[in-house]
């Protein structure tokens, strides 16, 4: 894939850098807050190749890429080069804010927290099978590595919510280490009461380490008190006064009022939860565990976090986010290594196997994206298996004793000394793999997958297919076309055409699969199920449409010969426009062999210009 020009695309179909008021991304999506949503053409979006889906939630425009989304957004940031628009929040409510918020506070500091936790569980479940000892000096001074991230979150957190509250994150942090610093921890457990008394003024005694809301909301209010006491200091005094009124002012009303407040928010998110699922446990983790990827996709999973860490502060595991997550992503390892086994699609059976190793290890939006919710049937059983498992772990509660993508990887973290916790996950993972595996081979996929269609009986047995040219023109190799794309044959092999005529004709019988929004190419599946890429010319996008005239619609059934498309020859030239036109034959690896037509010139509609080889 080319970056640099995948980037270029986005951020011209998102309607230009003007229009974006903010940028990140998560695991698989590129996100964005959108100025004015109507200049955003999100069929553009989801028509280019490397995009698997794009849609707008909660006022947010999600671009689902994958694997490679790190490239790809590094490479947009640089093209934006930081520029933001004036973006009118109040375009989303106050649960999608919040949102908002909470997935772009938490996503940065991920790595950190699931490494930390991955390590800590790791000795956690050493000693648990007495491999190494708590009183070892060891053991201590690995726990303190390991925990310091955990421990230390407030910190963590602060850096990443001054970024989002657009304040100084160096302030953002001191608050965070007033919070968690030495000396306030000794005041606190040399107490003997709810308060300790500084300058008679009362403060709650409450620890902060582990801690995820009071920080939040510190740093939200340090946001306006840090404008409002910069409006009154002049320039020359401001890198001296400002931030020492910034912290006389902010540090009280954190320890006194925003502090035991956010503190009090986190402890009744805990209860109401621990209440929830002793009361209705089976009940509650049937519905979540079936809901996880219906949270996945619209992000909101990530609003669980809070009360997570809340767990893991006051509890010392957590019982509801992580392994309910964990049966619910096997769920959709499962469906998604049935549809590997079951189809009969090269490339999705290809995808497939590749999703599911993700999703065995917690990462599921490549099996839902490219997989289950594309076929939709295998998400549905991905969704029951996920129910049934969540409804297990209601009914046998499992702990996790440390932070962790909720995966394989995690198992270990389950283990607890002299209890049955180990078994009850295992039971409901095992439960929602094999019902949604089960009831995935059980169902019928093929007609669900776009790029398999009915075909004619007496053709599918034809050992040769032949393909028309679909312009009049000079032949010329792949290799000679100027886009890595096409030129190494990435999305598929066949041949280029250099057109002396403006217009594309159906090289065979068949039906139009896709258009691009501006009309320089165009997608179609023979009745054989050759799938063919016609792209006039090369970098044609940046006509938006202009020079294009449009004679079919997708969907439409095509026969050899009919017009598809008509181009001005003349227009693109004076664009300085390669008029270089790659056919590509996008599933020639289901194919022996593709083989060029000995001809120097074809002529469109009439002239043979490909023989396609089945095995």
């Amino acid at each position: 894939m080319n970056y640099e020009d995948f980037a270029k695309n986005i951020i011209r179909f998102i309607g230009g850098g003007r229009n974006i008021n903010k940028s990140w991304h998560c695991v698989t999506r590129l996100r964005f807050n959108i100025i004015d949503d109507s200049k955003v053409d999100i069929n553009a979006i989801r028509g280019m190749q490397g995009v698997i889906g794009a849609r707008f939630h909660c006022g947010q425009l999600q671009i689902i890429i994958g694997n490679r989304v790190i490239e790809i957004f590094n490479e947009i940031i640089k093209q934006l080069k930081e520029t933001e628009g004036n973006y009118n929040g109040s375009k989303k409510n106050l649960i999608s804010n919040m949102l908002d918020i909470i997935s772009g506070i938490f996503f940065p500091i991920l790595p950190a927290i699931v490494g930390a936790g991955l390590l800590k569980g790791g000795l956690i479940f050493f000693n648990a099978m007495n491999w190494i000892s708590e009183e070892s000096n060891e053991y201590k001074l690995l726990y303190v590595l390991f925990d310091a991230p955990l421990y230390f979150l407030p910190i963590l957190l602060a850096f990443s919510a001054a970024r989002k509250f657009k304040t100084n994150e160096f302030i953002a942090a001191t608050l965070a280490c007033v919070l968690i610093y030495p000396t306030l921890s000794s005041l606190v457990s040399s107490s003997n009461g709810e308060y300790f008394d500084v300058f008679g003024i009362s403060i709650p005694v409450i620890n902060y380490g582990y801690t995820v809301i009071p920080i939040i909301l510190g740093v939200w209010l340090l946001g306006y008190i840090h404008r409002w006491v910069d409006r009154f200091i002049p320039v020359v005094l401001k890198m001296v006064l400002t931030p020492l009124l910034v912290l006389l002012i902010s540090v009280p009303i954190l320890l006194i009022i925003v502090g035991p407040l956010g503190n009090k928010i986190g402890l009744y998110l805990e209860h109401v939860l621990v209440m929830l699922f002793s009361v209705i446990g089976p009940l509650a983790g049937l519905l979540l565990g079936g809901m996880i990827p219906v949270l996945v996709i619209t992000g909101v999973h990530y609003a669980f976090l809070p009360s997570v860490f809340a767990n893991f502060k006051s509890l010392g595991y957590d019982f509801m986010l992580l392994p309910i997550s964990f049966v619910s992503n096997i769920a959709q390892a499962g469906a998604t290594l049935a549809v590997a086994i079951k189809i009969k699609d090269r490339q999705m059976k290809s995808l497939a196997y590749s999703s599911s190793f993700s999703a065995f290890l917690g990462i599921t939006e490549p099996a839902m994206y490219g997989v289950t919710l594309k076929l939709k049937k295998p998400f549905y059983a991905a969704l029951i298996g996920g129910a049934i498992g969540g409804g297990i772990v209601g009914i046998f509660p499992a702990k996790i004793f440390s932070f962790s993508l909720p995966g394989l990887m995690s198992l270990p973290f389950y283990v607890q000394k002299d209890s049955n916790n180990l078994l009850f996950i295992l039971f409901g993972i095992f439960s929602s793999f094999l019902v949604a595996f089960i009831l995935t081979l059980l169902m019928k996929l093929e007609s669900n997958v776009n790029s398999v269609i009915s075909v004619n009986p007496y053709f599918s047995k034809a050992k040769k297919i032949k393909l028309l040219s679909p312009m009049t023109g000079k032949i010329e190799p792949l290799s000679s076309v100027p886009d890595d794309t096409f030129s190494e044959k990435i999305i598929g092999d066949g041949v280029a055409i250099i057109p002396t005529e403006g217009v594309v004709k159906a090289p065979f019988n068949g039906k139009v699969s896709m258009i691009t929004p501006t009309g320089h190419a165009i997608g179609l599946i023979s009745d054989q199920g050759v799938e063919l890429l016609i792209h006039i010319g090369i970098e044609t996008v940046g006509l938006q449409g202009r020079g294009f005239n449009l004679q079919v619609i997708e969907g439409q059934t095509v026969v050899a010969g009919d017009i598809l498309v008509n181009f001005d020859l003349l227009f693109l030239k004076e664009n300085q426009i390669q008029l270089i036109s790659p056919v590509i034959v996008t599933n020639s690896e289901e194919y022996g062999s593709i083989t060029l037509v000995n001809k120097k010139w074809v002529v469109g509609g009439k002239s043979s210009l490909l023989i396609i080889n089945r095995y």
